[in-house]
């Protein structure tokens, strides 16, 4: 396959296991690397008029992909990743690359004195990522301080749109699956420096404590439902511990699925459905997952 217009690095037939955090799954066809916004129209274009599939990653923190693997072209967001900061009327905005670490943005923010965005410290992947899933914890979610977004679609048209355009829920953006954030923009407070820092060590004091980060993890595997945190849920229906070969559920934390060693994308995948069934034949609950599977069938 000719990449034209693809000025970054692509790869082929390449172990997603090296790129996903849990550290289980087959071969992708392709790993694109985009240097820019451009660059990713294009990957998507060739991708497009080749018929091959394509999905959109960061960290791999969210992603379990199949022992199959994904017959398709995956582009990696890292190099995506440029940040700055311009004074306003109403504060800071931080304009940074959808490629971009989560954990590094806080970083450079508080180093600034800028708060926001410090509850969110500790969660893995980048911040296209965070934005696409509208992710959150202690009390936070990303969009609370979002202004507008960059994306760019399936037909390779580029949109900005502002926080009030976006359909956001719990976990949710409304933006759809093939839409990438190349760009997102927050508006942070000025805050005292040692206030942000403490706020941090809180947060990760307790991810450390809570969760099982001995082990490799996709993450919390499940959304919460009906107000009852997802770990509470799975506890009801006695599932703690439970494990199929090196895939379990972990004893720290149930909602997270641990990998103790040699486990298989199968493993993980039999794991997610066998508490799904439990959870509903037990308690009634219908499970929804929060990361995302990839080359699975049904």
């Amino acid at each position: 396959m000719k990449w034209t217009g693809v000025r970054g690095q692509i790869l082929t037939e390449v172990s997603m296991k090296r790129y996903t955090s849990m550290r289980v799954g087959g071969k992708a066809r392709y790993l694109v690397y985009p240097e820019d916004q451009t660059d990713l129209t294009n990957a998507v274009r060739m991708a497009k008029e080749h018929g091959i599939a394509y999905r959109f990653l960061g960290n791999g923190t969210n992603v379990i992909v199949s022992d199959q693997g994904f017959d398709g072209v995956v582009i990696r967001t890292r190099k995506m990743a440029g940040l700055r900061f311009s004074r306003t009327t109403h504060g800071v905005r931080a304009r940074v690359g959808g490629g971009g670490s989560l954990k590094g943005l806080i970083k450079e923010c508080a180093k600034r004195g800028l708060s926001g965005i410090e509850k969110l410290f500790g969660i893995p992947g980048t911040v296209g990522g965070a934005v696409k899933m509208n992710a959150g914890s202690f009390g936070s979610v990303i969009s609370d301080h979002l202004m507008e977004i960059t994306t760019v679609d399936e037909s390779g048209v580029s949109r900005t749109v502002g926080r009030g355009d976006l359909s956001l829920g719990y976990r949710t953006s409304g933006l759809s699956a093939s839409d990438c954030v190349t760009w997102a923009e927050f508006l942070l407070k000025e805050k005292d420096l040692e206030s942000i820092k403490g706020d941090m060590a809180y947060v990760w004091g307790e991810r450390i404590n809570k969760h099982p980060m001995e082990w490799p993890s996709a993450g919390s595997v499940f959304k919460n439902k009906n107000g009852q945190p997802a770990w509470q849920t799975i506890d009801a229906a006695g599932l703690r511990g439970f494990r199929f070969g090196d895939a379990c559920l972990s004893p720290k934390h149930p909602n997270f699925i641990v990998n103790l060693g040699h486990a298989s994308a199968l493993d993980v995948k039999r794991l997610i459905e066998k508490v799904k069934k439990e959870v509903y034949e037990k308690l009634g609950t219908v499970m929804e997952e929060e990361v995302e599977l990839w080359g699975f069938n049904g």
